[in-house]
């Protein structure tokens, strides 16, 4: 994948994908139905994260929605309009939205939400997925299941927000439905930053520099596997985890080259 080349991946209505100095970008593409979640985005985004992970060049993707939304959740306007839902369609669905969360958490790559507007339903679960999320004054998160007489378990939200709020915190959010804005998302620690909208996508990509500066691509891959490891297992094994990835890091060309350029500056 060349640099600066813009890359169609699935259908080209739902995503624009493209890689420059070493950030991924994709962008939700479908600003005049909110940035909708369907069986063709959640195709397009796990084959957009593959190529993206599979490109030795991309360091960090940056994930943003085009237009005032970040992602309006499902796209129910297909399923209200079906005359008989199909359930084997319904469930390979959800399988496929729930593979794409599962390629993000378990991606070798930093995922960063740039979430530049309301995310809503499992749109909001997308965001949580994402290693870091940025907030624009206008973001926030709307569990909005309950609205249409859908399960607060959905895209693995029930595993996702209590992780990040405590269990208390997020039984109120999904059971209220609500809707949580931009400040109180990152008092909450669901945002890590709220800044102006215009400076939003700079803002993404200083960050993601600074993880391109700050770790070779494999020891980042290892050090976000053991932060969500560390979330279901106990001290002793994350201790044993963090000894192998050391001693993996240590026979490898990037921490080589990055310690021999630190000692060079301390002579």
């Amino acid at each position: 994948m060349s640099e600066a080349t813009q890359i169609e991946v699935g259908s080209g209505d739902e995503l624009e994908v493209s890689l420059t100095g070493g950030i991924g970008r994709i962008t939700m593409n479908r600003p005049d139905k909110r940035n909708p979640l369907s069986a063709t985005f959640a195709d397009a985004m796990n084959a957009a994260l593959d190529r993206l992970e599979g490109d030795p060049d991309c360091r960090v993707i940056i994930l943003t929605g085009r237009g005032p939304v970040f992602c309006g959740g499902a796209e129910l306007g297909s399923i209200v309009s079906a005359e008989e839902i199909d359930m084997e369609w319904q469930y390979m669905v959800i399988r496929g939205v729930n593979r794409m969360i599962k390629r993000l958490r378990g991606l070798d790559l930093p995922v960063i939400a740039a979430v530049n507007g309301p995310a809503v339903g499992g749109g909001a679960s997308l965001a949580l997925a994402c290693d870091i999320a940025i907030a624009a004054p206008t973001a926030s998160y709307y569990f909005a299941f309950g609205r249409i007489g859908a399960s607060g378990a959905d895209m693995g939200c029930t595993y996702l927000l209590p992780r990040m709020v405590g269990t208390m915190r997020a039984a109120q959010l999904i059971l209220t439905g609500a809707n949580v804005e931009a400040e109180q998302g990152c008092d909450l620690g669901l945002f890590t930053e709220v800044v102006p909208a215009d400076q939003l996508q700079a803002v993404a990509e200083r960050t993601a520099q600074q993880m391109i500066e700050a770790y070779p691509r494999r020891a980042a891959a290892l050090t976000k596997m053991a932060l969500f490891r560390g979330e279901t297992t106990d001290l002793e094994t994350c201790l044993e985890y963090e000894l192998y990835a050391q001693n993996y890091l240590f026979k490898t060309d990037g921490h080589i080259d990055r310690l021999g350029a630190f000692l060079n500056r301390k002579k």
